[in-house]
């Protein structure tokens, strides 16, 4: 498993508020994502998102996996947690957390033909 952070989420139940606070702090822009309810952060590296009305108080960081279900099953023997992954045109993406309580990701890239 490589590890590298690929992606982060900055949640909030405001989009206008969260967009105008990071825009302004980073001077990032925010333009529709591929689902509603969901804004894609441009002038971020790595890329970003921003899910709408979501209320956690926490950026949710996801890591590069090449395996998804192996990484998963790791980390539920590590004392974790891990949701089921979820597919999506990308890739897929498994919510997970730490034998602490700490909440990440996981992301394995869709496969080129």
């Amino acid at each position: 498993m490589s590890g590298e952070i690929v992606y982060f989420e900055l949640p909030g139940n405001d989009a206008r508020a969260t967009e105008q606070f990071w825009g302004s702090l980073f001077d990032w822009t925010f333009r529709v994502g591929n689902f509603p309810g969901y804004s894609m952060i441009h002038g971020s590296n790595p890329i970003g998102g921003t899910p709408h009305g979501d209320a956690s108080q926490h950026p949710r960081i996801f890591f590069s996996v090449d395996d998804i279900a192996a990484a998963t099953t790791r980390v539920r023997e590590l004392g974790g947690s891990a949701d089921e992954p979820v597919r999506i045109p990308t890739g897929a993406f498994a919510n997970c957390t730490d034998d602490q309580g700490v909440q990440f990701s996981l992301f394995e890239a869709a496969r080129s033909q």
